[in-house]
């Protein structure tokens, strides 16, 4: 079971029209995704790197998809979602 990470109305104010506005995310919305995570939930991301907020849907998308918070060494946090073959998490400015 997936915990609450934080109010749905911060994540729902994301707006993200494509996957590709990942890397154009202000950064002030992620330092303030980041300040409203739990401890066990800042814990697993220092632990594994990354930490699952929510499933979000982008504009003309089928089906909503999960989307995490990740800890990239060049970029700092980010929020990627599972992708490529291997379903695995990147940063989407060391993709750009």
């Amino acid at each position: 079971m997936v915990e609450e990470l934080m109010d749905k109305r911060l994540l729902a104010g994301l707006s993200l029209m494509s996957a590709f506005s990942l890397r154009q995310l202000d950064p002030n919305l992620i330092n303030q995704i980041v300040a409203n995570i739990s401890l066990t939930q800042y814990l697993t991301l220092l632990i594994t790197g990354s930490v699952l907020l929510d499933w979000l849907k982008c504009a003309g998308w089928k089906d909503k998809i999960p989307f995490y918070l990740i800890k990239c060494e060049k970029h700092g946090y980010q929020l990627s979602y599972p992708s490529g073959y291997g379903m695995k998490l990147f940063c989407p400015k060391c993709v750009e």
